[in-house]
């Protein structure tokens, strides 16, 4: 994510990852990302995912400065670019609500279409944390869930019921 240049997307969300924004639904919550490859959208809906469950992660201390910090590999697989989206959220998610472990970092990310199968693998850095949600997330919606390129930037929306 170092190095990353967000595309501009207008007014910034308080405490929102970069290159994510809120968005506002009926009932539900969502967001909207941008990025300029599809590995950093997917690392973007994950702390997306997260900022909506927990609030601002950065006042948390840096899960590389923490003795407490563990990695996780990741692999999974869909028919459809959405799906695997779809996937991935509720896997950051679930780690959250079941498991008290907040993803804080994702320095490997790799998205291959083989076979007309999306595969997924990532290691992901996080620590249990006992940071009481914003809200509980009950899940990842099919309903406005979109993944597509336009031009050279990549955009997400994942609307999640609460």
């Amino acid at each position: 994510m170092s190095g990353e240049q967000a595309p501009d997307s207008g007014s910034r969300d308080e405490g929102a990852p970069e290159g994510v924004q809120a968005l506002d639904h009926t009932a539900d919550v969502g967001i909207r990302v941008e990025a300029q490859d599809l590995e950093s959208l997917f690392r973007r809906v994950a702390l997306g995912s997260l900022w909506l469950a927990v609030g601002e992660a950065s006042s948390l201390p840096d899960a590389a400065q923490s003795k407490e910090a563990t990695t996780r590999t990741v692999e999974l697989e869909e028919e459809e670019l959405d799906a695997l989206l779809r996937s991935w959220s509720r896997e950051v998610l679930y780690w959250q609500e079941v498991e008290d472990f907040l993803v804080r970092e994702i320095p490997e990310l790799e998205i291959t279409n083989r076979e007309s199968r999306f595969r997924l693998r990532a290691r992901v850095r996080g620590e249990l944390s006992p940071v009481s949600p914003l809200r509980e997330i009950k899940g990842v919606t099919w309903h406005g869930l979109e993944v597509h390129q336009r031009g050279s930037v990549w955009h997400a929306q994942v609307i999640y019921d609460v």
